[in-house]
């Protein structure tokens, strides 16, 4: 075993700092496509398309392509696990992703029916999920184990920037068409920045593993206990933040009365302040916890504490009527979401139950996370119309409190 890892770390190639920025830039764009214009410009389209049919449109539009995006994540995760090239495992996924989003972006502003829409929204999410599987699984491939906190870290800072690059691109562009370029070239740039950081890596699946491959396999699952605690953790932590900030438009709308008490601004003005301060708190915290979780190789105390203040954040908003409150609440859920978001990706890492399917097992997590940001909503949603926002905020926090737990019973991290 000890051989095994010595050689792996010999042959494993060497990154430069330019690998951290590079990470940050193509996950940040990455995401800002799959979770960006879900909040207005694809609304907007289906409102254009059908106007007396809007709620139906947009279920139908983004459901399609969620349900298809869950789908297709581990499979990509799969292949490119078994892929054998001149470019190693994973460039040539990360080019073929490009290839199906440019053309794409260039088409679907211009959708002139359901249909259509949800076609090229689909074929988006694709391209989308052919970049996120190779993506994360350059961690465990290229970073040493003494630095993939920092590179979680990463990811953690990607997920706070994204909704505030998707928001603001379509703020400052009108028309969905704009919208879909400008998000599908910063792609682009972002992902070849991306591969030529990791231009060096021209690892190859084992011989026996190729050769396997087309007979019936026992193992397409990982049977890790460890790791379907780290998925099951993740799908919790993810629901209860999805619930609780979710509908925070309206929180600060229905409860607040934002505009009503800061004359000449709006409820957007409102969720714009709070962004402003969620994204800092989180960047800080993931970057904090990202270092000190290379210094010490402990995670669980880590994640426990992010789950207790992403928690009392969470329930501070069932208890508070003020704008002070609220700006709390987004401080205490920016520093347990950042915590968590940089600390329990590099656990998920260090209990990769199979090196040869990297790729794979963390699109599992990968499936957790789009699950749990497809489904938050809507059991918000539904926690609303029955028990109004204060039930909601309790549930989030206690759904991120068990997610804790979960973490506490894993045995192959400290």
């Amino acid at each position: 075993m000890s051989a095994a890892i010595e050689g792996n770390a010999l042959s494993r190639p060497r990154i430069g700092r330019g690998y951290y920025p590079a990470l940050i830039a193509a996950s940040t764009t990455m995401w800002s496509i799959i979770l960006g214009p879900v909040l207005s410009t694809i609304p907007s389209q289906v409102n254009a398309i059908a106007p007396g049919n809007k709620v139906y449109g947009l279920a139908l539009v983004t459901g399609i392509a969620g349900v298809v995006g869950i789908i297709t994540n581990p499979l990509i995760g799969h292949l490119s696990d078994i892929t054998s090239t001149r470019l190693g495992r994973r460039i040539p996924w990360l080019l073929a992703g490009l290839a199906v989003i440019l053309p794409v972006s260039v088409v679907i502003g211009d959708a002139r029916t359901l249909g259509t829409l949800a076609l090229w929204w689909t074929l988006l999410q694709i391209g989308a999920n052919m970049l996120m599987a190779p993506t994360s699984a350059t961690i465990p491939d290229l970073v040493p184990e003494h630095r993939r906190g920092m590179a979680s870290a990463c990811l953690g800072i990607a997920a706070a920037v994204a909704p505030v690059l998707g928001t603001g691109v379509q703020t400052l562009l009108a028309s969905p068409r704009s919208v879909y370029l400008t998000l599908g070239a910063l792609i682009v740039i972002a992902q070849l920045f991306f591969i030529l950081t990791i231009r060096g890596d021209r690892a190859h699946p084992p011989l026996q593993q190729t050769r396997n491959e087309g007979r019936p396999h026992h193992d397409l699952l990982p049977h890790s206990k460890d790791f379907w605690l780290v998925c099951a953790h993740r799908i919790l932590f993810g629901l209860g933040q999805n619930m609780a900030l979710a509908y925070l438009f309206f929180y600060l709308q229905d409860v607040i009365h934002y505009a009503e008490y800061h004359p000449g601004q709006s409820t957007d003005d409102g969720v714009l302040a709070l962004t402003a301060v969620y994204a800092p708190c989180v960047i800080i915290a993931a970057v904090v916890s990202g270092s000190l979780t290379d210094r010490t190789h402990r995670f669980k105390w880590c994640l426990v504490a992010a789950t207790v203040i992403f928690a009392a954040g969470a329930v501070l908003g069932a208890v508070t009527g003020s704008w002070i409150g609220v700006v709390a609440l987004a401080v205490l859920t920016g520093i347990g979401y950042g915590a968590y978001a940089s600390t329990s990706m590099a656990m998920a890492v260090h209990l990769l139950p199979d090196d040869n399917r990297r790729a794979r097992d963390l699109s599992l997590i990968n499936v957790a996370d789009l699950s749990a940001i497809a489904l938050g909503p809507i059991i918000a949603a539904m926690g609303i119309a029955v028990s109004g926002y204060s039930a909601v905020f309790i549930a989030s926090g206690i759904l991120v409190i068990i997610s804790g737990l979960a973490i506490t019973r894993i045995r192959g991290a400290h």
